[in-house]
């Protein structure tokens, strides 16, 4: 499994400086993270029970710092899959 940087438009990048979401956040939704159409061709990725329990099974001993707010984690990827924007779920 290649570590690859998710490309982000101005807004994603903004958003998650704003947000401090973390560049190895955005590559565990990447990987991990469930998938469902967001209208438009655009895509939404999230974790869910299962996509989470392979980030912990990938983690192993190593946890994140923040594990509890990373679960909470989305991401908006354009048709090209480039990440529109990049938040928190409340």
């Amino acid at each position: 499994m290649a570590y690859q940087t998710v490309p982000l438009t101005t807004h994603a990048k903004r958003r998650s400086d704003d947000r401090s979401i973390p560049e190895v956040g955005r590559w565990l939704l990447m990987e991990f993270g469930s998938r469902r159409p967001a209208g438009k061709g655009t895509e939404s990725l999230y974790f869910d029970k299962k996509s989470w329990k392979e980030v912990e099974k990938f983690l192993g001993v190593w946890p994140l710092k923040n594990m509890e707010q990373l679960k909470r984690l989305y991401m908006v990827l354009s048709p090209d899959g480039s990440a529109i924007t990049v938040a928190y779920r409340d």
